[in-house]
Formats: structure tokens, C-alpha cells, sequence
């Protein structure tokens, strides 16, 4: 972004009412500004006293900003990119991220729910509800959070059932585009020692595009059993269950097509057709025609528990957990066919002993995981599509410790290490069909196309020690300086292939100085992170070439969306919060982020189906590999130098709230936020129309509220500049240049009414 319009639109937000996105704290009139406990550290401590990169979010903020789902999570948190991907969902923190879309996928940045890790990239649907909290854990996580945190984690935790009370919330909101949403939680206790606790969801909208695409349709429910029967033991039961339906994503051609009255014109619409088919290669070589007919009919299980118990030294945690995906999705969103079915089923384990003492506070633990994945999936572009039947299966075991010693009241030294086996496996069918000609042209067009058929199989283990050293000293009593030294990995992916088919591990290590402060009487919070981040052996996933035979004049090789280790960053930059309660009834804030990000080397390879050289904004060479047909080329590229992608230079969310008193007429709340980011490339293409430049993005609600504080009616207004901002995008294999993006949602007024009892 240019840097005189960040500057010139950050200084018009500082001036203006606006309202915190990144860390909600409620103001209380006689303490100042309240606090949060987080766990993300695997114990209770109040976030300013955590001696780690974490921004928090409350339930309450993600029910007034309306988020149903995990793309929505942008707007909270500056270093948080969020992306749809058919029915999958892309995670990146600071430029670190995954862009796997397929039954090989797996995050690099951690998801947790309720201290479970979630594998599959489309399990974050169905849970954002009935929440206490929301933890953006930035950097590696390769301690405590072993699994695939490269580039940080997200924890979503569940609202806990509470013993001893009775309560009710019911919330429900319309708005545009046939918006409908209601959740509700009711809490019941059972006695004094035990309590349970059901919660549910509905989320509906029509699409924003002008067929149907982009559309949700959304319901889940989740019940919790707590029992304490004395004080030793804390036990907690859950079970969800989400459902996710509708048409799916939606992505459109570049540049942008728009209907009347700036209707967005989705990959079905005759006008978006006509714009593809027109672009070379052009019939009769065969083309791929978007349809209305896609749908999504996903569900998600899930069953855990979590088990406490003092044994006076220490307390010991039990958390199993079984969860099951099963993926039904069929769309064009990235302008070709892609028609997935799923299932995978997840168990783990994890035991953990810990203890905070006056001196030491340690913890020890041991972790399992098992997965398997069956999938049938089918790519088609009709001039070459990809069929990949696979079964996949994961086993990862790990043991790790962490401790923090006092070596004076107010100096502190922690050092944690993790050891990581994972073991993977697959046994895979895949289908090659190039179109390669017609039958006798120009008489007949009938188009030919091969079959080339190949099986893959892996056995592959992948091994590492992560470790971290931290260093932590209490300047004032509210004010905290730290500094960290962490390393993590995300484990080796595979995927299709005769030949090698596998990437190997990448890593990441996080030199990271920061300082947490409170002052005025508690009234004003202000933290600064510093980072740098020493990125080698990046996995990208990608379309190119793996080899899919082997033949006497060497190795053939076809298009297969693949992992490879293409690429060494160096990334670093700093953090700003503040928090200000002003006055007794107003509460602003803003969280700044500037990242830098560079590539020390990044080299891959490109399939050409057609043989036209790809369209790409770095260097190209051709290569002499052999591709499926005779017109196939495959080529090389360099884009060492380039930044990552979604790693915009410069973001900001800024926000302020006021509440109007009106005696026993309750009072009025307003608040209004914004988010102001740089460009950011979308893709590893490079190009302009695969660009999202400089934006803001605002949103304002005015509530009123009862006395008591049991009765709420909100309206609102999202993205008040309608602004168009991108949020994924991919060039068509087919046709280079091509390309398709997907859109973040345009603006939505609606009214909301909230109860509780």
C-alpha cells in the first residue's frame, strides 16, 4: 500500500469514533479496564501477564460483529488472513499459511477447539457460537502446541457449563441479502456439582453473487456436561454436531464483470461464461461450462471430554477427543469443476501434568494422534481434469515439557522443548485425461482425450525437537517486558505421484521482544511486539508436475496439485495495541501491524496443459520434462525476492464505543471500527489481477439496552464503503491468465435482538 494513504487514513481513524477488532475488554467504571484470562500457555493467567505474542477476542465481540463462520475472523485481528477455498478454509498469520485445498491439506497455523486440535481444513465450520473466548497465538507454537503450528494458533473455546446457575441467552438477527441467524445457550444446573449446558445455531443467507454462490446455510448444536463433585476433580463431557449446506463459494473472472447495479456476476452467469470461453485456448478445444448446480452438504462431529484432578503436587489433564468429517462439495469457484467427497475421522490424546508454584511453574505431557482420510476427487478443466482416489492415514506421537523459574520476584526464565514422530501414509488411484486432439479435424471435431492411470503409495516418516527460551521481567507492577526465542515445524505433506510424493518438513524460527503496560489507574493499555521470523523449506502447494510414469526414454509427468519445499522468507516486524477508556463511558482502541516480507529464495516448477507459456509475474524458463500429452510443457520459476502472499505491509483496525446513559430508560451504545490494510498479493502468481490494493472497511452498530442489561436490540451496518475487497484467487489451469477470485461479503445492514434471562 502507498504509504500516504495508510498514514492519511489511519490519522481520519484515530480522530473518529471507532471500535477495537483485535483485544475487547468491557470498560468497568470503578476498576479501569477489566481483564481477560487466557489459557494459552496451558494455564489460567490474565493475557497482560502472558509473556507471549496473543491477541484475544471475547464472545460477546464475536457476536456483535456477527461472525458465523471463520472467514469472517479478518476483520478482528490485524496479523489474521482468513480464506475461503470451496468448502475448505485458508489460514495465514503474518504470511504464513497454508493454500492446500485438497484431501492432503493440512493448516500451518494450529486450530483448536476447546484444546483439540483439528486437522482437516474445512473442520472450522459450525463452532462459532456460544463462545468465551477466542486466542490468536502468534509465531510457532512448537512446545506446547506441537502439531503443524509453523506460523502460530487459533484456540476456540467454548462458553463452559456453570455449576450452580441458571441462565439463558437467545440472540437473533435479519438483515440483507434474506440474512437470518439465531443462536441460543441454556445453562442448567444439576445440583451443586454438576451442570450442563446446550447450545445452537442457525446461519442463512442468500448468495452474493447474482447466482447464488457465496450463499450460507448453516446449523449446529453442542452440549456440555460438567461435574465437580468435590474439589479435586473437574470434569467437562461434550459432544457437537454442525451441518453445512447451501451453494458453496462463489469466485468470478478477472478483470471483474458486474450486472446491473453492480450485481456480482458469479462463474455460472452467461456473460462470465462467454468471457471465459473467449479467452485462449478457444473452442473446439473442449471448455469447461460453470453451472448453477453446485451445493456443499458437509457435517462435522465431535466428541470429547476434559478431566482434571489435583493430585497436590501437580494437576493432572485428560483430554480425549474423536471427530469425523465428512465433506460433500461440488462448485466452480476457482473457474473449473472441482466435486469432492470425504471422510475422515480423527482420534487423540493428550495427558498433561502441571503445577505453579511459588518458584517454578512446569508442565509435562503426552500427545497422540491418529487420522484417516478416504477421498474421491475430481478436477476438470474438460481439456485436462484429474480424478484422485485416495485413502490417507496419519499417526503423530509427542512428548514435551515447559518450565518457568523466578530467579528473582520480578525476573523470570522459562525453556520448553517437544519431540514430534509423525508417520503418514496413502494408497492412491489417480486418473490423468489430457485432451491430446480431435478424431480427424477439420471434419470431425470430436475431441480425444488419454487416460492415464497411476497408483501412488507412501510410507514416510517425519521426525523433529522444537524448543523455545524465553526471558520475562515485571518493570512496574502493570507493566511486562519479554523476550523468546521458538522454533516449530509443520510435518511433511504428501500427494499424488509414482515418484517422489512427498514434501518435506518446514520450519520456523521466532526471535520476538515485546511489552505489555497498563497506566492511569488502569484506564489506558498499550503493548509492542518486535518479531522476526527465520522461514526455511516453506511447503507450497501448487499445481505442477509430478511424475504419473515411468517410461524406457524416462520419467512422464502430469498436473497434480502438490506440496513442495519451494521456498526460504525472512519476515519481521512489530505490533501496536492500545485500549483507552475515556471518560467513564467510552472505549477506543487500535492495533497496528507493520510486516515485512521477503523471499531469500523461491523456486518452483509450472504445468503448461496447453504448452503456452504460464502467465506469471516472475522469471519463467522452460524445462525439457516430459509432460501427459504431446502439447504439455512444464516449466520453471523463480520469484526470489517477491513478498509472501496475504502478508499485507501494513494493516490497521481501529475502533471506538460510547454508551449514552439514559437513567431507567437503559442506555444507548454506538461503536464504530475499521480495518485499513495494505495490498496483498492473493496468490503465488504474482499478477495483478490476482492483487487486492490498498482498502478500508468500516462497520457501525447502535444498541440500545435496558437497565438491567437483559434486553438488547442492535442494528448495524457492515462494510459501510461497500467496498470490493478480494479474498482468494487462482489462475485457471486451462487457460493462462485466466483468472478467478473470490470476494469478501459486500455491504450488510440488519437488526439484532438479544436476551438473556
Amino acid at each position: 500500500m502507498r504509504y500516504a494513504f495508510l498514514l492519511g487514513a489511519a490519522a481520519l481513524a484515530l480522530q473518529g469514533p471507532t471500535i477495537a477488532s483485535a483485544q475487547e475488554t468491557e470498560a468497568d467504571d470503578s476498576a479501569g479496564l477489566a481483564e481477560i484470562v487466557v489459557t494459552a500457555q496451558r494455564r489460567e493467567e490474565n493475557l497482560q501477564r502472558a509473556a507471549i505474542a496473543v491477541s484475544a477476542v471475547t464472545g460477546a465481540m464475536i457476536e456483535e460483529q456477527s461472525i458465523t463462520q471463520a472467514t469472517d475472523l479478518t476483520r478482528l485481528v490485524p496479523a489474521l488472513q482468513v480464506a475461503p477455498a470451496s468448502s475448505l478454509t485458508q489460514i495465514y498469520l503474518r504470511g504464513v499459511g497454508t493454500f492446500g485445498a485438497n484431501a492432503w491439506a493440512e493448516q500451518g497455523v494450529a486450530f483448536n477447539y476447546s484444546g483439540v486440535y483439528l486437522s482437516r481444513p474445512a473442520a472450522p465450520a459450525g463452532l462459532f457460537y456460544d463462545l468465551e473466548r477466542l486466542e490468536v497465538l502468534k509465531g510457532p507454537q512448537g512446545t506446547l502446541y506441537g502439531r503443524n503450528a509453523t506460523g502460530g494458533a487459533l484456540n476456540v473455546i467454548p462458553a463452559p457449563p456453570d455449576l450452580g446457575d441458571f441462565a439463558a441467552n437467545l440472540t437473533a438477527e435479519y438483515g440483507d441479502y434474506e440474512t437470518f441467524k439465531a443462536s441460543g445457550a441454556l445453562n442448567m444446573p444439576l445440583g451443586d456439582a454438576a451442570a450442563f449446558r446446550i447450545a445452537a445455531q442457525t446461519a442463512q443467507h442468500e448468495g452474493y453473487f447474482n447466482d447464488g454462490y457465496d450463499d450460507e446455510d448453516t446449523q449446529a448444536v453442542r452440549g456440555q456436561f460438567r461435574l465437580q463433585p468435590n474439589a479435586a476433580w473437574d470434569i467437562t463431557i461434550g459432544a457437537d454436531y454442525a451441518h453445512v449446506g447451501g451453494m458453496g463459494s462463489g469466485g468470478t473472472i478477472m478483470p471483474l464483470l458486474f450486472g446491473d447495479d453492480d450485481d456480482r456476476l458469479g462463474p455460472s452467469d452467461p456473460r462470465v461464461i462467454a468471457a471465459y470461453v473467449a479467452r485462449a485456448p478457444t473452442p473446439p478445444v473442449p471448455q469447461i461450462i460453470a453451472q448453477d448446480d453446485g451445493y456443499q452438504d458437509n457435517e462435522f462431529l465431535g466428541v470429547q471430554a476434559n478431566v482434571e484432578t489435583d493430585l497436590g503436587f501437580a494437576t493432572l489433564t485428560l483430554i480425549p477427543a474423536w471427530r469425523r468429517t465428512d465433506l460433500d462439495f461440488l462448485g466452480y469457484a476457482p473457474g473449473f469443476l472441482v466435486d469432492v467427497t470425504e471422510l475422515s475421522e480423527q482420534s487423540s490424546m493428550e495427558i498433561r501434568l502441571a503445577n505453579q508454584g511459588e518458584r517454578v511453574n512446569w508442565v509435562l505431557g503426552a500427545y497422540y494422534f491418529d487420522e484417516d482420510v478416504g477421498a474421491d476427487q475430481l478436477f476438470d478443466q474438460a481439456s485436462n481434469a484429474t480424478l484422485i482416489q485416495s485413502e490417507l492415514s496419519t499417526q503423530s506421537t509427542a512428548i514435551f515439557g515447559q518450565a518457568t523459574f523466578s530467579l528473582t520476584d520480578a525476573f523470570r526464565l522459562t525453556g520448553g522443548v517437544r519431540w514430534t514422530s509423525d508417520n503418514k501414509q496413502q494408497t492412491t488411484y489417480t486418473e490423468t485425461r489430457p485432451f491430446v486432439g480431435f478424431v480427424n479435424p477439420p471434419i470431425n471435431f470430436t475431441p480425444i482425450f488419454l487416460t492415464i492411470p497411476s497408483n501412488s503409495t507412501s510410507d514416510i516418516d517425519f521426525e523433529e525437537t522444537t524448543w523455545k527460551i524465553g526471558l520475562e521481567y515485571d518493570v512496574a507492577p502493570q507493566s511486562l517486558l519479554y523476550a523468546s526465542v521458538a522454533t516449530g515445524f509443520k510435518s511433511g505433506i504428501l500427494y499424488a505421484g509414482t515418484g517422489r510424493n512427498y514434501s518435506d518438513p518446514e520450519q520456523l524460527t521466532a526471535y520476538t521482544i515485546g511489552s505489555k503496560n497498563r497506566f492511569f489507574d488502569n484506564s489506558l493499555q498499550f503493548n509492542v511486539e518486535a518479531f522476526y521470523w527465520d522461514y526455511t523449506d516453506q511447503q507450497v502447494s501448487h499445481l505442477g508436475p509430478a511424475q504419473i510414469a515411468l517410461t524406457p526414454g524416462g520419467p512422464i509427468y502430469g498436473p497434480i496439485f502438490l506440496t513442495e519445499n519451494a521456498g526460504a522468507a525472512t519476515i519481521y516486524g512489530a505490533e501496536f495495541e492500545l485500549l483507552w477508556q475515556v471518560g467513564a463511558h467510552g472505549l477506543f482502541s487500535a492495533n497496528l501491524q507493520y510486516l515485512h516480507s521477503e523471499y531469500d529464495s523461491f523456486e518452483y516448477q509450472a504445468y503448461s496443459p496447453s504448452g503456452v507459456t504460464p502467465v506469471i509475474g516472475c522469471a519463467v524458463t522452460p524445462t525439457t520434462l516430459v509432460g501427459a500429452s504431446p502439447l504439455a510443457r512444464i516449466f520453471d520459476v523463480d520469484c526470489t525476492g517477491r513478498p509472501l502472499a496475504n502478508a499485507p505491509e501494513w494493516t490497521l483496525n481501529a475502533g471506538y464505543e460510547h454508551r449514552f446513559e439514559l437513567g431507567g430508560a437503559g442506555r444507548i451504545i454506538a461503536a464504530v471500527d475499521t480495518r485499513l490494510e495494505d495490498e496483498r498479493f492473493l496468490s503465488i502468481d504474482y499478477l495483478p489481477e490476482g492483487t487486492q490494493g490498498s482498502y478500508m472497511m468500516s462497520n457501525l452498530r447502535v444498541t440500545w439496552e435496558n437497565e438491567p442489561g437483559d434486553l438488547a436490540v442492535t442494528g448495524f451496518l457492515n462494510n459501510i464503503e461497500n467496498e470490493l475487497v478480494f479474498s482468494n484467487s487462482l489462475q485457471s489451469p486451462a487457460k493462462p491468465g485466466v483468472v478467478y477470485n473470490q470476494i469478501r461479503p459486500p455491504r450488510v445492514a440488519g437488526v439484532r435482538l438479544s436476551m438473556r434471562f
